[in-house]
């Protein structure tokens, strides 16, 4: 993963570097690139990558609701089953919370919602293996902790898909391009 993750990180950084550029007046050649790889992405039926993102929120809000049965399994016997289920709600719900608040900025060519969506998934790849940890120690049930898991890899490996890449580029420079138009 360490590859892969240099990759989202050098995404992110060309992103920051578009924000920066829409601070000034910008490199009228590199403008130019811009204009011409966003006419090839309109001129195509469907744009590369442009399954990633509906991928991407399939694939945390999976994981999400692993995290969520994960801190059910844990409460259920201790707090009793109305608040266990509350947590639920709460971990779903600020998962989704997450998720859309980082589309949102995304989609709005800001770089931060990229950061955003990879720590989500670095978080549920994480508790999800704290998950299935606890698990072997007979603290959780498995469900949860294995969704979550499972969740967080595939957003990680969506996240660093070419597919991704291509969408979040063509994402940023026609904001670029409209902010500048």
């Amino acid at each position: 993963m360490p590859g892969s993750g240099a990759g989202l990180n050098a995404l992110i950084g060309q992103c920051r570097k578009l924000e920066a550029a829409l601070a000034g007046d910008g490199d009228p050649a590199a403008s130019a690139a811009m204009h011409r790889f966003v006419a090839e992405m309109d001129a195509r039926r469907t744009p590369p990558g442009m399954w990633s993102p509906l991928a991407l929120a399939v694939l945390v809000m999976v994981g999400g609701l692993g995290v969520g049965i994960e801190v059910l399994s844990l409460l259920l016997s201790g707090v009793g089953a109305a608040l266990a289920a509350f947590a639920l709600v709460v971990v779903c719900a600020g998962t989704a919370l997450g998720l859309a608040i980082g589309v949102v900025m995304f989609m709005a060519g800001r770089a931060g919602g990229l950061v955003l969506l990879k720590w989500l998934a670095i978080g549920l790849v994480v508790v999800g293996g704290l998950g299935v940890i606890a698990w072997t120690q007979g603290d959780v049930r498995a469900v949860g902790p294995v969704v979550a898991l499972l969740g967080g890899l595939g957003a990680w490996l969506v996240l660093n898909s070419s597919g991704f890449y291509v969408f979040a580029g063509y994402q940023m420079a026609r904001r670029y391009l409209m902010r500048k138009g």
